[in-house]
């Protein structure tokens, strides 16, 4: 590993101990951790460790529903049957400290402004447990994909996932969140370790323009949050520019907002984990009542209720709206959304076709098997688990119709029978 004496110069300064900066160095130079995230939103961790037959897990200790895993000698997790079914998220362990210190309770209204991929933005989900509203955003649509997936794979039912620029949301959102998240772009010093891509993107002028950005964005969604609420800023990077001095500005430019205790910092040499950085702030005083909820027209259709009806379908709470041929439940809250790049707004239902109503596979993954009349359950070890996923034909002796796929008891997807063969699943 190669390291760059500009970022050696800068780190001396942030570690005045020689002996000190000498382990972090060769901390930096060693073995990365790896760690999974189990949701909560469709198990708990005591039942995942018990039926996941996933060996030698063991406690992340800032995040209760964190564990390490060791790589070696074992098949990759991101193809496991119940990775799949959304049980768990693949995520670098101190990724899990800001949404945890930003602590989100059931009935909150939360903005993740810099969403994707979406490791933070199922772990608020997860600590919502389906109440309040979570706005997950990114500005770069590029990055909308993989947020998404991660959102339905991880059965998210109160999410509505946005791109815009962060001044554009505080245009339409002042202080109307509880809480707000702001991973912000950043140097990514704390991911050499991990990714050896982001030591030859890093130079000596980086870090200063990026807390330029930082301060913005930051600016942007302090005008967000409600009095008595919080602002979660974080980053991946060592450096004090982009951390301690993006901090003391802001405090310096908005005295309404206080810092909740000491900055958390995650280091390879004392932590099990990545360089993380992480500081909690609060806005004094208390929450306006703001509402900006919208209304509309309930929908009802004659193929979506038959659907309903012929299996038995349990469907999330919630107002069903129409978007085109695209139906959908609104979550508990739901705002204005009129002038906003809305990628999803609430929980992805299915489509209206010609004769039939074909359900979708974000409404797969946020059901319980119990929510369906015709399901198929297989065992981990199944092989036409692997063909499901892959989308191969098959036959299976089921009865005709739409079948709610599970493994172990949890949904990975729907798929059509015809005359007894599988057709592929719907995604």
């Amino acid at each position: 590993m190669k390291l760059a004496d500009a970022f050696l110069e800068s780190m001396r300064e942030v570690i005045a101990d020689k002996a000190e900066y000498e382990e972090f160095l060769a901390a930096l130079r060693g073995q990365r951790e790896y760690g999974l995230r189990v949701n909560t939103l469709k198990i708990d961790s005591s039942d995942f460790l018990r039926t996941s037959g996933i060996d030698g897990l063991s406690p992340v200790p800032w995040c209760g529903q964190g564990f390490y895993y060791d790589k070696q000698g074992q098949a990759p997790l991101g193809k496991h049957p119940l990775y799949n079914a959304g049980l768990y998220y693949i995520q670098e362990p101190s990724a899990m400290s800001a949404a945890a210190f930003l602590d989100a309770q059931p009935g909150d209204r939360v903005l993740d402004l810099c969403a994707s991929p979406g490791g933070k933005t199922t772990q608020l989900a997860a600590a919502l447990g389906g109440r309040g509203l979570l706005v997950s955003n990114d500005a770069t649509f590029g990055r909308i994909p993989q947020l998404l997936r991660n959102v339905e794979m991880a059965g998210v039912r109160n999410a509505i996932v946005l791109c815009e620029s962060p001044q554009k949301l505080a245009t339409r959102f002042e202080g109307f969140f509880d809480r707000v998240l702001v991973d912000a772009p950043c140097s990514g010093e704390g991911m050499f370790r991990k990714d050896p891509a982001a030591i030859t993107a890093w130079d000596e002028s980086k870090p200063t323009r990026l807390a330029t950005i930082q301060r913005g964005i930051l600016n942007e969604a302090a005008k967000m949050v409600a009095g008595g609420g919080y602002l979660l800023y974080s980053t991946c990077t060592f450096n004090r520019l982009e951390n301690e001095d993006v901090i003391e500005d802001f405090l310096r430019r908005h005295r309404d907002f206080e810092l909740c205790g000491e900055p958390l910092r995650i280091w390879p040499h004392k932590d099990r984990g990545e360089g993380h950085f992480a500081a909690r702030l609060r806005r004094r005083g208390e929450a306006e009542a703001k509402s900006l909820q919208k209304s509309f027209p309930k929908v009802k259709s004659d193929l979506f209720q038959d659907f309903c009806e012929k299996y038995e379908l349990r469907l999330p709470e919630g107002d069903v709206f129409a978007h085109g041929d695209r139906l959908f439940v609104a979550p508990p809250i739901y705002p204005d959304l009129s002038g906003l790049r809305t990628i999803r707004a609430g929980l992805f239902l299915g489509t209206l076709k010609k004769q039939r109503f074909e359900p979708s596979y974000a409404l797969a993954l946020a059901l319980k098997k119990s929510d369906f009349a015709q399901t198929i359950d297989l065992p981990l070890d199944s092989p036409l688990i692997a063909k499901f996923l892959g989308g191969e034909s098959f036959e299976i002796d089921e009865t005709d119709g739409y079948k709610l796929f599970c493994v172990q008891g949890y949904p990975i997807g729907f798929a059509k029978l015809l005359k007894g063969r599988l057709k592929g699943r719907i995604i």
